[in-house]
């Protein structure tokens, strides 16, 4: 497998993987078919300027990532944990490094967009990679002069530089959280990011400026995300008939009721009573699917006026739930 592509945003990385592998990737995850390996590629954003992507994959088949210059002075971090099964080989610019020695790897490799890289992986290496891509715009909105400076001279460094950044016990632990999260729903989404901020943020203190401070982060601690999970699962239970006061709602998640707002916002991109409203909708869409009629539908999920309940869905789908249930019937016969 020989994957050549232009650093930008790891999410249309995956795109490119996908492409390239002819495996489909699924709300930016991307799972190995048994010809190439197994295991996942997962990416994401912090913001338009920030990405990362998680690699956890064993290979059945040779694989070379081939990156070439884009012209720009972007960064990129890979905190690099790998077996290898034969030998590994990179070329850095005009730099080339075959290692066959050393099997288990465990290094932080730095680099610059706008130079070339391309890395030979043998069959039969396991991969745990952890990639951080920083545009030039990010550089440029939290970069000051001698930041600038400490990085040149550290991606300047080219292959010299593999041996001499190893990770240390704190971003082993911080990785192993990292690789340890779930990332099937958004509060998971969310966590990620703010373990990946974290990483970073320790990254830069330890090895570049001390006083770098990763500016417009918004961290969710980790007991407020189990927090609204336990409201999530409130509001979707199909025991609950009615939407619960968010007084009640906040007394559960032990917040107060403009906390949880803005968090429970945050998080799931919609207030708490949309949420309810568009969890409910969703189940009547899939009952009148299934057969029940529009009306038997509305009472279900506690609408007891049916022209309420029609506009609502319409407001929610674009079109009114006896459309659905004539389609729906015709499937059916």
């Amino acid at each position: 497998m020989y994957i050549r592509f232009k650093q930008k945003n790891f999410k249309t990385w995956i795109q490119e993987l996908s492409q390239g592998t002819g495996i489909k990737a699924k709300n930016n995850l991307l799972t190995l078919t048994e010809n190439i390996g197994s295991g996942y590629c997962f990416a994401d954003s912090i913001d338009r300027t920030f990405s990362y992507v998680m690699m956890n994959v064993e290979l059945n088949s040779d694989c070379t990532l081939h990156r070439v210059s884009n012209n720009q002075m972007g960064l990129l971090i890979f905190f690099n944990q790998t077996q290898i099964s034969d030998y590994i080989r990179l070329r850095h610019k005009k730099d080339s490094l075959t290692d066959s020695l050393n099997k288990k790897r465990s290094n932080i490799f730095v680099s610059s967009t706008n130079t070339e890289l391309e890395v030979n992986y043998r069959a039969g290496s396991k991969l745990k990679r952890l990639g951080i891509y920083l545009s030039p715009q990010w550089i440029a909105d939290h970069f000051d002069a001698n930041t600038k400076l400490q990085v040149e001279l550290l991606t300047s460094q080219g292959l010299e530089l593999i041996e001499k950044l190893p990770i240390n016990q704190e971003i082993q632990e911080k990785l192993n959280r990292i690789f340890d999260t779930q990332f099937s729903s958004e509060p998971d989404r969310l966590a990620l990011k703010s373990r990946i901020i974290l990483l970073l943020e320790y990254f830069f203190s330890t090895y570049l400026n001390e006083s770098l401070v990763i500016k417009n982060k918004k961290i969710i601690p980790d007991e407020d995300i189990t927090r609204l999970r336990n409201i999530e699962a409130l509001l979707v239970n199909e025991e609950t008939e009615k939407f619960p006061s968010i007084v009640k709602l906040a007394r559960i998640a032990q917040m107060s009721s403009t906390k949880l707002k803005q968090r429970f916002k945050q998080v799931y991109g919609y207030r708490l009573y949309e949420f309810y409203n568009k969890q409910r909708l969703e189940k009547a869409r899939e009952l009148i699917k299934q057969g029940v009629t529009p009306k038997e539908a509305g009472y279900t999920i506690g609408f007891s006026d049916v022209s309420n309940f029609t506009k609502a869905f319409k407001k929610e789908y674009g079109f009114t739930p006896g459309t659905l249930f004539e389609k729906s019937t015709k499937t059916l016969q």
